[in-house]
């Protein structure tokens, strides 16, 4: 009778394993049933914008003219994981100039920067020939 008795409950349980995992989904392959959002995602919005006159050119010797804005992002970056992109902007048009080099008046601008402090560099073989240039620092 014991044996009756256990033979069932084994033969229930392996029915209940059997029928209960012939209904389930893989979820990787499952449908999703959440809707689709009609509404686009919000563009990613700078933590802070500077706008800035670089006029303060140093000629350390050689061809490199130097703008350093000290401590322009020390507040700004002091967690130092942010991102910090700058730009020329010229007459409403950004461009790029961190991360690479951009040809500018024939030569070549680019951006650097610490925690705190952005530098602009200007590599030419005559004397500027600018006086300012408009920046734009975004930290993300």
């Amino acid at each position: 009778m014991k044996q009756l008795l256990s033979m069932v409950a084994i033969a229930g349980t392996l029915a209940i394993i059997t029928f209960s995992s012939c209904t389930k989904e893989d979820p990787a392959t499952a449908p999703a049933r959440i809707a689709p959002s009609i509404y686009p995602p919000a563009p990613i919005q700078p933590y802070a914008n500077f706008e800035l006159v670089a006029n303060n050119w140093v000629n350390y010797g050689g061809q490199i003219y130097v703008n350093t804005f000290k401590g322009v992002i020390a507040s700004a970056n002091a967690s130092s994981y942010h991102t910090v992109t700058v730009f020329l902007n010229e007459n409403g048009e950004l461009t790029q100039i961190s991360q690479r080099n951009y040809s500018y008046m024939g030569n070549e601008l680019w951006a650097t920067n610490s925690q705190a402090d952005v530098s602009i560099f200007y590599r030419c073989n005559t004397a500027l020939p600018f006086g300012s240039l408009n920046i734009r620092i975004e930290v993300k």
